[in-house]
């Protein structure tokens, strides 16, 4: 269990807010330790890794091992996913692609391609609203269920693994994952596509910085993404590393048994 969680966090400004008040601090101290504590739970909550609100997230795989697993958020897209699909099948790389539902309308034979072609698909919530992390945690939940019921019909697969929005756990966020019972995987790598313009820049920071054991992010709807993502497999694959599936890396399902 980590010590530094929401929990232990609260337990300990409340406990300085007593001794302060025991010790007669003067009033403008109390706004200020509160503002401190907000400012820390805001900011772990971008840290889905720091299990500061939610124990059970999974970022990598075994470190001792040159292999790596390629995942793809925010698709399925019409346009960048089948050059994406394309190239993994080239090189017979099983990839998981962590998927919007509200853009299943329209790419319904895309998702069964990527289905077909070995491929894992993962839950990234239905709508993906800059506003998903201030729904309340029934709200949320009702949001991830919907992605499994739709995926469910298309694929015949319900999905377990759960990526949230930016990768922001709040205490919300953690009770939905808590009330759907899914299993939430983050990242290792992050790749920063959806920012960066210039391809050679996004190949030379992913051979500086990939480790063995990564859960890569990409984005599949990043033309950037589809254009360079050859030229970063060939690269990776010549410096002795080798991509294996998220199921395998991690040595669990992706889909309950129904």
């Amino acid at each position: 269990m980590k010590i530094l969680n929401y929990r232990s966090t609260s337990i300990f400004f409340l406990l300085v807010f007593l001794l302060l008040l025991i010790c007669g601090s003067p009033w403008p101290v109390y706004p200020a330790l509160l503002l401190v504590y907000m400012g820390i739970n805001a900011g772990m909550a971008f840290l889905p890794a720091s299990g500061y609100y939610y124990g059970g997230v999974i970022t990598h795989g075994n470190r001792g091992k040159n292999s790596l697993s390629l995942t793809f958020d925010d698709g399925p897209d019409a346009i960048n996913t089948p050059l994406i699909l394309d190239i993994l099948k080239k090189h017979n790389i099983k990839a998981t692609f962590f998927i919007i539902g509200k853009n299943i309308a329209g790419n319904e034979e895309l998702l069964e391609r990527m289905h077909a072609e070995g491929h894992v698909l993962g839950n990234h919530t239905w709508s993906h609203t800059n506003l998903w992390d201030l729904y309340s945690s029934g709200r949320m939940a009702d949001d991830i269920l919907e992605n499994i019921r739709e995926t469910e019909r298309i694929t015949r697969k319900r999905m377990k693994f759960f990526r949230p929005p930016y990768g922001v756990i709040n205490p919300m966020v953690a009770k939905a994952i808590r009330k759907t019972g899914v299993t939430v995987v983050a990242w290792s790598f992050r790749s920063f596509d959806t920012s960066c313009g210039d391809p050679g820049l996004l190949l030379d920071k992913t051979m500086k910085k990939t480790r063995p054991g990564d859960v890569m992010l990409f984005h599949d709807r990043m033309g950037l993404t589809a254009g360079i993502l050859e030229k970063i497999i060939v690269s990776l694959q010549e410096r002795g590393f080798g991509f294996i599936p998220l199921e395998e890396m991690l040595k669990l399902q992706a889909y309950e048994n129904c």
